[in-house]
């Protein structure tokens, strides 16, 4: 029992996984080795001894980062379970009206009609979405080292289907080299970048003393840093699960972020023995679409195509499940916050988000749909695309800086324009929708 089970995590990659968390966490195990080998060779045993107390900073961020996604995983596959019965009671109750539909009305074969439907359809969920995970299995997947320290997130169901797939010839190098095409300008714009502006820069002495123009073009440049290093690394986060062949399902299903396919007849239908490395996609652990972040209009666009597998973990498992929708995207943007750390600038930063949606959506209600016309629309989305990388750029000070007193004192430094920007725009989308009629010709 115990050699199949090693043999299961050998099999798996789990193994690695232990080793890789031991060695990231500094755990006392390493410690207690070295103290053992001191009697041996203490000239030894003091440099690793060093090596893990300076290190022992960067090992405490990296169990923050383990831990982000571990209880990521875990919440989503409690959601996956909740899911996976509920479907299963649905199909029992469905069953029961079919049978109550026979009885009473014989003649009523369109009732009968839609409920076949429905129990055919949630037969597919059941069969391609359903999960019943062992204690082992859970164990298993919460440690899959694919996505243990940059994501991306992926259900259980990926990970079961990673696991029993069969007959999939995949060309990796060929998904990899047709993913990585912009990594080399990222990279160069990055290193270059770097040589003039870090994350430090506002905690240094004279920071403060420079012009506002300085510090406004300085937030300008400090994002475009923090972007670019989250493009590199979520790339080559993609580039391990196509190296894998994990997150592989056929074009024709239109996997999707983190949700994986979505249409489930031709899942179901497809022959994988006569596929051929064309006809998959890597969209399922897709986490960035760099190009459309960039171009995007607005901040909703933006959120849409920003860590996309954790956008998905937050729609599924947070907003869509929010009684009152008024609430779901504040609530949404506060749990975000809570999961990517206790750091206050995070909360600073999140938050503003949903006065900048609102200021988004009342300039389009009471400023498009009312002053502009069709062939000014460019016009208007450049503006708008300029108002939500100003905004950008204003909000990732919070992510960088992390403390509530130096992110207030940098938005204070550029007295606070995003937030009176927000402001602005919102009084006056909200008193040209009550004062104004929309024009009859609208979009």
């Amino acid at each position: 029992m115990i050699f199949r089970i090693i043999f299961s995590l050998i099999q798996t990659g789990r193994l690695f996984v232990f080793y890789l968390v031991l060695w990231i966490f500094a755990l006392f195990s390493s410690h207690s080795a070295i103290r053992s080998a001191k009697t041996s060779s203490i000239r030894q045993c003091c440099s690793i001894n060093t090596y893990f107390k300076g290190d022992l900073i960067s090992n405490k961020k990296r169990l923050q980062k383990f831990f982000k996604f571990l209880k990521q995983k875990c919440v989503g596959l409690a959601f996956e379970v909740h899911d996976s019965f509920n479907r299963k009671k649905q199909l029992y109750m469905l069953n029961e009206s079919k049978n109550m539909v026979r009885k009473n009305s014989a003649d009523n074969e369109n009732a009968s009609d839609d409920i076949d439907d429905k129990i055919g359809k949630l037969k597919l969920d059941i069969e391609f979405k359903s999960i019943e995970p062992s204690l082992f299995q859970t164990i298993l997947y919460s440690y899959c080292y694919i996505g243990i320290l940059t994501g991306p997130y992926f259900k259980y169901r990926t990970y079961a289907d990673w696991l029993s797939v069969k007959n999939c010839r995949l060309d990796s190098v060929k998904f990899m080299k047709k993913r990585g095409r912009i990594a080399p300008f990222i990279i160069i714009i990055f290193l270059v970048l770097s040589k003039f502006v870090s994350f430090q820069d506002p905690l240094k002495d004279g920071f403060y003393d420079s012009t506002l123009a300085y510090r406004l073009i300085y937030m300008v440049l400090i994002f475009t840093l923090f972007r670019f290093r989250f493009y590199i690394a979520w790339i080559f986060a993609e580039f391990s699960c196509m190296s894998a062949g994990f997150g592989a399902y056929p074009i024709c299903t239109v996997p999707k972020p983190g949700a994986g396919p979505t249409k489930l007849k031709e899942l179901k239908n497809f022959d994988a023995k006569n596929s051929k490395s064309s006809d998959y996609s890597f969209d399922c652990i897709n986490n960035i679409d760099e190009y459309k972040c960039e171009t995007a209009k607005t901040v909703k666009e933006v959120l849409h195509f920003w860590n996309m597998t954790v956008q998905f973990w937050m729609a599924n498992n947070v907003y869509k499940r929010v009684p009152l929708k008024k609430l779901g995207q504040p609530i949404t943007m506060a749990v975000s916050a809570y999961w990517h750390g206790l750091h206050p600038g995070y909360y600073l930063s999140m938050l503003t988000t949903s006065p900048c949606i609102l200021a988004e959506n009342l300039m389009e209600k009471g400023f498009k749909r009312r002053f502009v016309s069709e062939k000014y629309y460019k016009v208007y989305n450049m503006a708008t695309w300029f108002f939500r990388t100003r905004e950008f750029d204003y909000m990732s000070i919070g992510f960088i800086l992390l403390s509530y007193d130096e992110t207030i004192k940098f938005w204070k430094s550029i007295y606070f324009i995003g937030h009176f920007a927000c402001l602005f725009f919102i009084l006056v989308g909200f008193f040209l929708t009550k004062l104004f009629k929309p024009s009859k010709k609208t979009n």
